[in-house]
């Protein structure tokens, strides 16, 4: 609306009132924003839960890892030592078996002995005796000079019947002895392997170990995941308080505009006061000069309305706003007999 005070028209006051009330609707807008909380909690903030999911899946497959590693290496010493248990359990019967053999041709030598009524103490006895040490693949072969000469003698005469029998089941019984030896000495040996193996598992402690690496890994993976999420909450921090410093210089922007109206307003309400003064001097154009000031009382009632409904802190509003509305009508009675050749030129 442009208000044109005399006849020559040569002050005009563009009150933009369009575009003041599109800045007021901008301005509540933005106000409303400011009711947002300025609290921020841990579990509102926006994590990115598939890359801390994907992080922890990660360290606990690692883990597992160490852990399946370990076991499976246990698995295979406890196999290898339980083949190597099964292999010695196989060379002791072996030669437990053995052993029965050679005690089973031995008391046939007793019961030979006993039929053929032999002393234990006569020559026959002892010149057999001589005779299964020298055929011992376990004596040393050690004789003294009477033995040596005894032997010597023996091979050039005839065994007794007795001798001769009694001697072959002894050559026997030494096969069945010397078998069963070499099965011991093997399960001895496998024994061996056996203390050796559970020697090397004390030493290395690969269980403890691995699940110390895997709870490591798993520490360290709580460590990233809760770096991650305060990086988060920062970046989030960051963004929520750079929203809310922009809010805070567009709600300055739109009080310096408020302002500038109240100013724009008040600058009105003087140039109108002015020219009330003069009209009261020049005395014409009552009538028109009344329904202009009435308008323009209106005008301005209805925009201090408008700023104290928005919640503005504007000067004079209240019961001032109204004190004020009541003057400028009285000024105007006071005047209408005298006000003359106001000019109203309204534009929408």
């Amino acid at each position: 609306m442009q208000i044109k005070i005399g006849d020559n028209g040569n002050q005009t006051i563009n009150t933009n009132l369009q575009a003041q009330e599109k800045a007021g609707a901008d301005g509540r807008q933005k106000a409303a924003r400011q009711q947002r909380k300025t609290v921020i909690f841990a579990g509102e903030l926006p994590f990115h839960k598939d890359s801390i999911t994907l992080r922890r899946q990660q360290a606990q497959k690692q883990a597992m890892k160490f852990v399946q590693d370990a076991w499976d290496s246990d698995r295979k010493t406890d196999q290898g030592m339980d083949e190597i248990r099964a292999r010695q359990e196989v060379q002791r019967k072996e030669a437990q078996r053995n052993w029965d053999q050679a005690q089973e041709l031995n008391d046939k030598r007793e019961g030979l002995r006993g039929k053929y009524d032999v002393d234990p103490e006569s020559q026959e006895q002892k010149d057999l005796e001589l005779l299964m040490r020298a055929s011992s693949p376990y004596d040393d072969h050690v004789f003294t000079e009477e033995e040596e000469a005894r032997l010597a003698d023996l091979k050039e005469q005839p065994l007794t019947e007795y001798q001769e029998r009694s001697l072959s089941l002894y050559k026997d019984q030494v096969i069945f002895e010397n078998r069963a030896k070499q099965a011991e000495d093997y399960a001895g040996y496998l024994q061996s392997s056996l203390t050796d193996m559970k020697i090397e598992r004390l030493k290395h402690h690969e269980m403890a170990d691995a699940q110390n690496k895997a709870e490591k890994v798993m520490e360290q993976a709580s460590k990233d995941i809760q770096g991650m999420m305060i990086d988060e909450a920062k970046d989030h921090v960051d963004e929520t308080y750079e929203e809310k410093r922009e809010e805070a210089e567009a709600k300055a922007e739109e009080k310096e505009a408020q302002e500038k109206k109240i100013e724009l307003r008040r600058e009105q309400k003087e140039l109108m006061e002015a020219r009330i003064d003069e009209i009261r001097e020049d005395g014409s154009g009552a009538e028109e000069a009344q329904k202009d000031q009435e308008r323009d009382a209106r005008e301005e009632a209805s925009f201090l309305k408008d700023m104290a409904d928005a919640g503005m802190d504007v000067a004079g509003s209240g019961a001032a706003v109204k004190a004020e509305i009541k003057d400028m009508l009285n000024k105007m009675n006071l005047i209408e007999a005298d006000i003359k050749g106001i000019e109203v030129d309204e534009e929408v």
